[in-house]
């Protein structure tokens, strides 16, 4: 018998709090067929996060909840909220602080199904200038005493 070294197991799941987001690629390649898209973002920690917006129903109409989610995080990422139509590309490189929270849910289907798992929601996003000091907790203070010395008065 041979003994061998394992690869060290590379995924955690984003810790809950306020994070921020960096826009690494938007993957629109079922947008035209299915109405679908993917955005992948990564955290100042290499981390990465999904998120899926499908903005068509499987019977075809389209699915204004998912249109609306999906029109505020892009208007979040350009500090645009304004903005009337854009590329999905033209968030690629934007950054977002959302609030990270875990949802525990039951499998339905696969192999798994029946066993608990955990996914990742995002929530409350709001627009994000780069990573700066970007992990902190919800319930933290802002420090709002250094703002008054930057005041011309």
């Amino acid at each position: 018998m041979a003994k061998m070294k394992l690869a060290e197991s590379t995924f955690t799941l984003i810790p809950e709090g306020t994070t921020t987001f960096k826009v690494m690629e938007v993957n629109d390649e079922k947008y035209e067929d299915y109405g679908k898209l993917e955005v992948k973002l990564q955290t100042a920690k290499g981390e990465t996060h999904i998120e899926r917006f499908t903005l068509i129903k499987s019977n075809g109409e389209l699915n204004e909840g998912a249109l609306k989610a999906w029109s505020y995080f892009a208007r979040t990422c350009l500090n645009n909220y304004n903005v009337d139509e854009i590329d999905t590309q033209d968030i690629v490189g934007c950054y977002i602080t959302a609030t990270v929270k875990h949802e525990t849910y039951t499998r339905t289907k696969g192999d798994k199904a029946g066993t608990e798992g955990t996914s990742v929601r995002l929530n409350d996003y709001t627009t994000a200038s780069g990573f700066g000091d970007s992990t902190t907790k919800a319930d933290e203070p802002a420090d709002e005493e250094d703002d008054l010395d930057d005041l011309d008065l």
